[in-house]
């Protein structure tokens, strides 16, 4: 999500398709939901981030059906929000409950801010709150000889 935005308001909620997470929950569920879950997510940014909270870019949940894993819709959702982020100088910030993905976030530059244990369950879950700092672009007009760049352009015959 682009900076101040809010990811439980309703239009958001009902675009991203979380009205049928949502509506699919007991009414307990829908309840703590919204009572507990989504004031927990609120609270853990706001800490995390601080006075960067609604200047941030936020991967809000990412997930892929298991028919499109492994095709790089991930990667392209991901880069294509830190290059705007990079862009704009800002931070992003996601959540993580899945173990194996804080790993993979880590390729893109995330760390780990914080982790949070929800433990109401049948089974705990782990939550990694995770925040990547915006990497500067870089540009050089004379890259040094053994540089990649530097030899391609010597092996194609362009002069400087």
């Amino acid at each position: 999500m682009p900076p101040g935005k809010n990811m439980d308001d309703k239009l958001t909620m009902f675009s991203n398709e979380l009205w049928t997470v949502k509506r699919k929950l007991p009414v307990e569920g829908q309840y703590r939901f919204k009572q507990e879950f989504l004031p927990l997510l609120h609270r853990s940014k706001a800490e995390v981030l601080g006075s960067l909270d609604d200047d941030s870019w936020y991967l809000v949940y990412i997930g892929s059906k298991p028919e499109s894993r492994g095709k790089g819709y991930a990667r392209r959702l991901i880069e294509h929000v830190t290059t705007q982020a990079d862009d704009q100088g800002r931070v992003c910030y996601l959540e993580s409950s899945n173990g194996a993905n804080p790993k993979i976030y880590r390729k893109y530059g995330f760390e780990t801010a914080k982790t949070i244990r929800l433990t109401r369950g049948p089974k705990p879950v782990e939550m990694e709150i995770m925040v990547r700092q915006p990497v500067p672009k870089t540009s050089f007009t004379n890259p040094p000889p053994d540089h990649p760049v530097a030899q391609t352009t010597r092996s194609i015959g362009v002069q400087k």
